[in-house]
């Protein structure tokens, strides 16, 4: 290794650039413009680095410059190392870039109170110098938060039918009804479309993603549905099936929510083929920063964990 760096002397960029692109321009005067020197200063880095090789790299005339026999030789070595340290400094910049910034990340208050947060965790724990600024909202709003630019990347159950936005799968989840404890079901019962219709059921908000997904099934196994009451969040709903009011299907993951409650059971909704798809969102049109690159390439990683 030491006599690695003992052969390159005082060998340096600077001077390498130079005879670069004078061999290129043919002038001194257009090298000296093109990076941005004086001609004397081009002058100087060439003669330098013709005293540390030994060699005459030019022959200069009034008229015109030609590179010797032994420019001809250095040339294509030189313009390599000077692409392959350029591309190794973008490349580091780039790895830079990606380990710091911020990235704004929009989903539903349950997936951010329950899923994201070990995600989040995890993330600032390998990038500590990357902001997550999280959005929790209703999902069209998380749409629109996408649509406008105002979030990098978001989760939200498809489609999202809008033409601005890209739609990924990336999770799934089982549709699950909650009831109060005091129904008794048996071990063995599977809740299905006639314990919705036999009961008060509780619906999720028009604007509530999990209300479309719920709707779309109904209407497929010739179900009409009729709230007894309707609620934006998925906590109103699971307290109300506390307080005896009735049942409600709300997402599988918000299992975690309904376990704090004393009297609320819940089960995977039959049939099993009814899986909720969430996808992960960003913008057609605008280029994710590279920040938000990262972010999303580890949320894609932790969930195939």
């Amino acid at each position: 290794m030491n006599n690695f760096y003992s052969e390159l002397g005082n060998l340096s960029l600077k001077q390498l650039r130079a005879f670069v692109c004078v061999a290129e321009t043919h002038s001194f005067t257009e090298a000296a413009a093109v990076l941005n020197l004086s001609q004397s200063a081009v002058s100087l880095l060439v003669r330098e680095l013709e005293a540390e090789l030994g060699l005459k790299l030019f022959d200069r005339t009034t008229r015109s410059v030609q590179l010797t026999e032994a420019g001809e030789e250095l040339r294509p070595t030189a313009t390599r190392v000077i692409q392959d340290l350029g591309s190794a400094v973008s490349e580091f910049r780039g790895l830079a870039a990606r380990s710091r910034g911020r990235v704004r990340f929009a989903c539903s208050p349950v997936l951010a109170s329950l899923w994201l947060p070990r995600v989040i965790g995890a993330f600032s724990e390998r990038h500590p110098n990357v902001t997550v600024v999280l959005r929790d909202s209703a999902g069209g709003e998380i749409v629109d938060l996408v649509a406008s630019g105002e979030a990098d990347l978001a989760l939200s159950v498809p489609p999202s039918e809008s033409p601005f936005v890209r739609e990924e799968p990336f999770l799934t989840d089982h549709l699950a009804l909650i009831y109060p404890r005091s129904y008794r079901w048996n071990r063995r019962h599977k809740p299905s479309w006639s314990d919705v219709t036999a009961h008060p059921y509780i619906a999720l908000a028009a604007l509530n993603p999990t209300r479309h997904f719920v709707d779309y099934h109904a209407m497929q196994a010739n179900v009409r549905l009729k709230p007894a009451f309707e609620v934006s969040f998925v906590w109103t709903a699971i307290g109300l099936v506390d307080a005896g009011l009735g049942v409600a299907l709300i997402p599988g993951h918000a299992r975690p929510i309904v376990e704090k409650y004393s009297n609320v059971e819940m089960r995977l909704f039959e049939p099993e083929s009814i899986v909720r798809p969430i996808s992960l969102l960003s913008h057609r049109q605008r280029s994710l920063s590279p920040a938000a690159q990262t972010f999303s390439h580890f949320i894609r990683e932790y969930v195939k964990r």
